[in-house]
C-alpha cells in the first residue's frame, strides 16, 4: 500500500472512529510566531499509545486550508499534510484526501468542543422556558 493510500485509509479510520464516539480529541491552543507577530488557533489533538495526531485550521478559521500531522511516540513528526499544497495538484487521490481532512477537521472539532451536548443543553433550557 503507497504511503498517501495508507494516509487516506487512517484518517477513514479515524473519521469513522470518532463518528463512533470510540475516541476523544482534545482542544489545544497553539500558537504560531511569524516574523509580523503570533497569532493563536485551535489544533485538536488524539494521543494514542505509539503517537499522536493533530489537526487544525491554518488561518484559525475553522475552514481550508488544514494541516493534518503524525508525530511519534518520541514526540516527532513523521508525517504532515497540509491541504493548500495537496489543491495545488490534481491528482484525485490527494483530492480525496482533501476532503477527508475536511470531514475530520470538523468531527474532531465537534468531539473536543463537545458541541452536540452544547447544543441539546441550550434546546433544553430554550424549551423549559
Amino acid at each position: 500500500m503507497e504511503n498517501e493510500q495508507m494516509l487516506h485509509a487512517l484518517i477513514e479510520k479515524l473519521i469513522e472512529k470518532t463518528k463512533e464516539g470510540r475516541i476523544n480529541w482534545t482542544d489545544q491552543e497553539s500558537v504560531e510566531t511569524r516574523e509580523l507577530g503570533s497569532r493563536s488557533f485551535a489544533s485538536f489533538t488524539l494521543s494514542l499509545t505509539r503517537g499522536t495526531i493533530s489537526i487544525w485550521s491554518t488561518d484559525g478559521d475553522d475552514l481550508h486550508p488544514y494541516v493534518f500531522q503524525i508525530r511519534g511516540d518520541r514526540g516527532q513528526v513523521v508525517e504532515q499534510i497540509e491541504t493548500s499544497r495537496i489543491l495545488a495538484t490534481e491528482d484525485r487521490e490527494y483530492t480525496q484526501i482533501e476532503n477527508s481532512i475536511r470531514v475530520l477537521y470538523d468531527l474532531a472539532r465537534r468531539n473536543a468542543l463537545n458541541t452536540d451536548s452544547v447544543l441539546r443543553q441550550i434546546l433544553d433550557d430554550l424549551n423549559g422556558k
